[in-house]
């Protein structure tokens, strides 16, 4: 089926970042989705899977800034769990031990703590553990270096008929880098989010306050075939070009999928969307939010020095 429209969906990620997709789609879908009558295709759940992890990796940028944490806890062979619900028990435990630790120390607000917490295992074979991200607005340098160390004390469990504690294993606590969270650095195109998809299981333990990224309508009139093959071809690093057509934003990262490379299914013939043609999705970052913050990073840097 030809594709007459090419969409442009916007998503505002707080105040710093916006995502935008760029794509064809076919006239079925302009007019509407209709009701789902047979399973999907396999084309259509690995659409599915790569929605999910973008709408994922959008929140993360929502909800959590350079002031916020990245975590990841592991196992001691005597306290690993035998399957992937109770390790996701123990970050259930985790989360009310931090909600509870913080509001206690730090005279913190519930609503103001934000954890996004995910149980995972790498492969059938894999050893279970946690990553994820917390942060908690409002407080000072010295109270997010004690924060950091708190948060490292309570991946443990209490020791039966006691009240003392004993570790589950480590708990590595680093400032998050929003190079790495971007895929800017190493960390594959979805960058952090995306590591976490690549585990075979995954069960995600969140808090109630995360805000999830603010969905805009969508433009089916904006672009052209010829514009979205430049955007995914020539015009793909091209920052200036991107400034152009968003005016007061910067490109942080583009993302290019060929036709047909959504996914690597046996049975690739028809004519489904993801084979029309390429897409890109790109993350902006407000140009006002750099000068801002520029000088904070520099003047820390040199302090330090």
């Amino acid at each position: 089926m030809r594709c007459n429209y090419i969409r442009e969906k916007k998503y505002q990620c707080g105040d710093d970042y916006m995502a935008v997709g760029v794509f064809s789609i076919i006239p079925q879908e302009h007019r509407g989705r209709g009701k789902k009558r047979k399973e999907s295709s396999e084309g259509q759940k690995a659409k599915n899977k790569m929605d999910s992890l973008r709408k994922r990796q959008r929140k993360a940028l929502t909800n959590f800034s350079p002031a916020g944490m990245f975590l990841t806890g592991t196992y001691e062979d005597p306290f690993l769990p035998e399957n992937i619900l109770a390790c996701r028990r123990d970050v259930e435990n985790y989360k009310r031990r931090v909600m509870a630790a913080t509001c206690k120390r730090f005279g913190a607000r519930r609503e103001d703590i934000r954890l996004m917490l995910v149980a995972v295992r790498k492969g059938e074979a894999g050893r279970l553990h946690m990553h994820g991200f917390a942060e908690c607005p409002g407080l000072t340098a010295a109270k997010r270096r004690e924060w950091r160390e708190m948060l490292e004390d309570l991946w443990r469990r209490r020791i039966p008929g006691s009240n003392e504690f004993e570790p589950l294993g480590t708990m590595n606590v680093n400032r998050i880098d929003m190079k790495k969270l971007l895929g800017k650095s190493g960390q594959g195109e979805y960058g952090t989010v995306g590591y976490f998809y690549g585990h075979k299981e995954r069960l995600w333990v969140e808090t109630a306050n995360l805000r999830p990224a603010i969905e805009q309508a969508p433009n089916d009139g904006r672009w052209s075939r010829k514009q979205l093959r430049a955007a995914c071809g020539e015009k793909q690093n091209d920052a200036k070009w991107w400034e152009q057509r968003f005016p007061g934003w910067k490109m942080e990262k583009c993302i290019v999928l060929e036709p047909g490379g959504l996914h690597e299914s046996p049975k690739r013939e028809g004519t489904g969307w993801e084979r029309l043609e390429p897409q890109c999705y790109v993350i902006l970052r407000r140009k006002a939010a750099a000068k801002v913050r520029a000088p904070l990073a520099g003047s820390i840097r040199s302090r330090s020095e």
